[in-house]
Order: C-alpha cells, then sequence, then structure tokens
C-alpha cells in the first residue's frame, strides 16, 4: 500500500538559494535576519553572500565541492551557507555543540572536503590535517571590494546542496546527501501548504547538526520573512522564551521535548506563533494538549515525518483531534508534494491496506544516498518495481489515509528529536577501559541507559564513564546512567533482550 502527495511541475530554476535572491531583488530593505543586537536587510545579506561566493570561486571552490561550516547562529553562519550555495558547492554542518573528537570524525568521512568555515571561538574544533580552516575574520577581509552581484553558476538541481551526518551502528558517523531539487520541493511545499509569507518570521533555537535547522534556516529567507537566531551556542529555553515573546515570533521548527520546555513557562509569550512544526521523536499529545486547545483559533501544530535521507520531510499532519491522539497517537499523516510512501515487507513486497511494513520513501526528496558508502547505498536504496526507494528502517501502518509510525526495525531511536543508532552509542561505550561489554536502551525522560559488562576486577566510576563518553560523543548520546551487570539476559531467539533492559530502565530511578 501506499501514499502519494499531490504532484507538481519541476521548477525551471529549483534552487533555494535563488529564490532568497528573487526577495532580495524585490525587498532590499526588508529585515532578513537578527542575532542579539546585529541584524541585516535583505539587500545586506545577499551582497555580502554574493562577495562570499566569489572569494569561494576564486579558491577554485564550485559545483561538486564540499565546503564544511563550523559556526554558532550567527550573521556570519548565513552568509557562509549561501556563500557555498552561490558558489555551486555544497554545505556540511558542524556542530560547534559536538565534541573535537566526534567532528574530526565525521571530516575523515569526507576526504574530498578540504575547506571548513569556522570562527576564533570554533576553529580550535576542526583543525586537522588535510583540512584548510576559513576564519570568518580572514573571511570578512578577504571579501572586500569583491563582486556584490549574484555569481552565475551553473549547477545541477539533483547534485547535493548540504551533507548531513546521521548516527552509525558501526560508530563512524554516515554522510548523508540532500539535492538542491529535494530541498527546494521541501521549502515549496512549506511556503504553499501552511501559506507562509513575508510574515512569518521564525526563531531558529535548534542546533546546527540537526537536520530540522536546514529548513528552519532558510525558510524564511525563501518566503521573505525575517529569520531570528537564538544567540546562544546552546539552547537555552528562558531566552528563547522570551525572544518568542518580544520578537513576536509566527514560526517555530522543534523537537517535541523542546516545545515542552517552552510550554513550561508563561504561555502567554507564545501568544504570536501561528504554527509550530514538530518533528523528529514521537509527539506526546498530553504534554501540549491543554496549550494547543487553548490556542487553536490562531495557532496550529503540525506534527512532520521524514528522514535526513529524504531531505528531512516526506509526511505531515496538522493537528485537531486531542482525544483521538491520546488513544492512538498522532499520525504522521499524508505525504507532501512530489513524495510516495510505500510500506513494504522485509523482502520488499507490497502490503495489504492496514499492515505494518517498513516505511519507504520515493520521490523528488529523495536524496543523493551516502558519500562514500557503495554498500550501504546498495542496501538502503533499491529499486523495487522501477521506481527507486530509501528504506527508512521504520515500521508504519496506513489507517485512514494517513501513514501511522509504529517504531523502528532495528535499533535507531529519536532523542531529544535527534536520530540515534545505539549500535554508535554502544560502541564508543565498549571502548572504555574497563568495559566488556555494553548495550544500550532508552530510558525514562528521553534519556539514555547503559548496561555495562565490566571487565574482570574492574569497577567502573559512573562519573568518570560519563565525563570519558562527553568528549567523544554528542550530549544527546550520552548515557544519563551506567548500570552494571554480570550479563544481559537474553530473549528465545538467543538475542540480548533489550526490551528486558528497557523495562528495567524504566523502573529505575533517575539520579
Amino acid at each position: 500500500m501506499q501514499l502519494c502527495g499531490l504532484r507538481t511541475p519541476r521548477a525551471a530554476r529549483p534552487f533555494v538559494h535563488r529564490v532568497f535572491e528573487e526577495q532580495a531583488g524585490r525587498n532590499p530593505a526588508a529585515p532578513a535576519l537578527t542575532c542579539g543586537r546585529t541584524s541585516l536587510t535583505y539587500g545586506e545579506l545577499n551582497a555580502a553572500a554574493n562577495r562570499f561566493a566569489h572569494l569561494l570561486a576564486s579558491e577554485g571552490v564550485g559545483a561538486g565541492a564540499l565546503v564544511g561550516v563550523c559556526l554558532d547562529r550567527s550573521p556570519e553562519l548565513l552568509v557562509s551557507i549561501l556563500g557555498i550555495l552561490k558558489s555551486g558547492a555544497a554545505y556540511v554542518p558542524l556542530d560547534p555543540t559536538y565534541p573535537a573528537a566526534r567532528l574530526h570524525g565525521s571530516v575523515a568521512q569526507l576526504p574530498m572536503l578540504k575547506l571548513v568555515v569556522a570562527s576564533p571561538r570554533t576553529r580550535g574544533l576542526v583543525e586537522q590535517d588535510g583540512v584548510d580552516v576559513l576564519d570568518t575574520e580572514e573571511i570578512a577581509a578577504r571579501s572586500a571590494g569583491r563582486p556584490s552581484a549574484d555569481p552565475d553558476t551553473a549547477i545541477d538541481p539533483l547534485s547535493p546542496c548540504y551533507v548531513v551526518f546521521t548516527s552509525g551502528s558501526t560508530g563512524t558517523p554516515k554522510a548523508a546527501a540532500v539535492t538542491h531539487e529535494g530541498w527546494f520541493n521541501l521549502l515549496s511545499w512549506l511556503a504553499e501548504e501552511f501559506a507562509l509569507d513575508y510574515r512569518s518570521s521564525n526563531l531558529v533555537i535548534s542546533s546546527f547538526g540537526f537536520d530540522i535547522t536546514q529548513r528552519s534556516l532558510l525558510i524564511p529567507l525563501f518566503t521573505g520573512a525575517t529569520l531570528h537566531l537564538l544567540p546562544s551556542r546552546r539552547f537555552d529555553a528562558m531566552l528563547a522564551h522570551r525572544l518568542l515573546g518580544e520578537l513576536s515570533i509566527r514560526t517555530v521548527h522543534c523537537a517535541p521535548s523542546t516545545l515542552y520546555l517552552l510550554l513550561e513557562r508563561d504561555t502567554a509569550a507564545l501568544g504570536s506563533l501561528e504554527t509550530v512544526f514538530v518533528g523528529g521523536e514521537p509527539l506526546v499529545v498530553g504534554r501540549v494538549a491543554q496549550w494547543a486547545t487553548s490556542v487553536a483559533d490562531h495557532c496550529r501544530i503540525v506534527n512532520l515525518y521524514g528522514v535526513a535521507e529524504c531531505s528531512d520531510v516526506s509526511t505531515a499532519h496538522v493537528l485537531r483531534d486531542y482525544p483521538r491522539y491520546a488513544a492512538q497517537g498522532v499520525p504522521a499523516g499524508t505525504a507532501i508534494h512530489n513524495t510516495e510512501i510505500h510500506l513494504l515487507s522485509p523482502d520488499l513486497a507490497p502490503l495489504a491496506p492496514g499492515e505494518t511494513g517498513e516505511i519507504c520513501i520515493a520521490g523528488r526528496g529523495l536524496g543523493a544516498g551516502y558519500l562514500n558508502a557503495d554498500r550501504l547505498n546498495q542496501e538502503r536504496y533499491p529499486v523495487v518495481d522501477g521506481v527507486l526507494l530509501y528504506r527508512t528502517g521504520d515500521l508504519g501502518r496506513i489507517e485512514a489515509g494517513e501513514l501511522l509510525f509504529v517504531g523502528r526495525a532495528d535499533s535507531q531511536v529519536k532523542v531529544r528529536g535527534m536520530r540515534i543508532d545505539l549500535g554508535d552509542v554502544e560502541s564508543a561505550v565498549r571502548a572504555l577501559d574497563g568495559v566488556t561489554d555494553a548495550a544500550v536502551v532508552t530510558g525514562p525522560k528521553d534519556g539514555l541507559v547503559a548496561y555495562i559488562v565490566p571487565r574482570a576486577g574492574a569497577e567502573p566510576d559512573e562519573r568518570a564513564l560519563w565525563a570519558r563518553l562527553s568528549a567523544v560523543l554528542p550530549a544527546q548520546m550520552v548515557p544519563q546512567r551506567f548500570v552494571p551487570v554480570p550479563a544481559f539476559p537474553l530473549s528465545p531467539n538467543g538475542k540480548v533482550d533489550r526490551a528486558a533492559l528497557t523495562r528495567a530502565a524504566d523502573t529505575r530511578k533517575s539520579p
């Protein structure tokens, strides 16, 4: 069984940055972005991005190239992203909230990446052999005097526009490439489906490494609205809450866990919100229902489902029937434009209506695949009945014309909006001194619990384990608790009984 989104004609110039250029040409004096006390108009932002694009061209950066970006939320972040896109290259988000070891491992997966944009504050996170670092201060000096006109760069719509890293079971991040056409299709659908325009101001509060952040950064500039950046490296719920009210923000893209934190405070500050896009993890409707029903006349919550490998979003559902959700969960919804959702059996055969199967995605949002991973691409991007699909590993079924997310077919989970492969975390835990084996499961409060089998004679210290993992893994991937066990419980088929471990984790009190 499958769901099909509306088919729309292919655009003549399916490039997000070209639409931004058109907005800048129509309204150069309109406010494009703010970050703290700094602001730029559309004309100023476009001119700065153009000068950077011309600088990149002088360095030999063009179509097919990859440029890393390791910057905090700042005007320079948008100048860099837009300049890279205008040059014909693709940008690679390198999240400065990640440990340097994690960033080095990510960069090592992309030998074709020769240049990284950083700031004096982030440079030390990405400096390594074989990769040149271009400092924002150096960019400002070297860009001065270069042309401010839009560069005329020939770009293939099916070439990558950005590359994000996803968690991998081997402990090595996977680099997933999103195409210009796929990204353009997503932002065009968002703008059309939800009537986003110059009034649809947006506050970016998610971390740069998330795929959710890429659309959150560019959809305001795509529609002529103002982009507001949270001026802090890490998420600050109090600051975000204050800015939502002071800046009269209309739209927000975030994980449900972030929305819960915002709703813990005075919700009057959220009174200007018109659309909240949530995704990345299942929405617990009981945590938002009271607020959502009280603002239903002017604010909608949109539940989005998708994966980074398919341009981030493939289906959507606007929340309306809260009693139904309490009993059945929130649907993943219907397919966005130019997108197909196929539910298939493990051997990729079609299923009857109502049956649960693996969610496979086809259409314009399909990415360019994993970089430097031919075998993985063959496994995850099969051709079935002449249609190229991406196998998500998610399980779902279709009821009343909508997709329902059921769970994962493997060990990947979502923790505070980030997709994490538990094998990735387990690999890092097993590498610690004194640990023989590890099994990681989700526990209470959206955290991870690591069950470890200590090496004979070793007595692992929980604080020391946490500190050592924090140096090599993003915060969301570091277990909150470490539980020593002599052995793991096994299921009847001889595998680790993760369900039993998860039940045990849920019964233990958090520290």
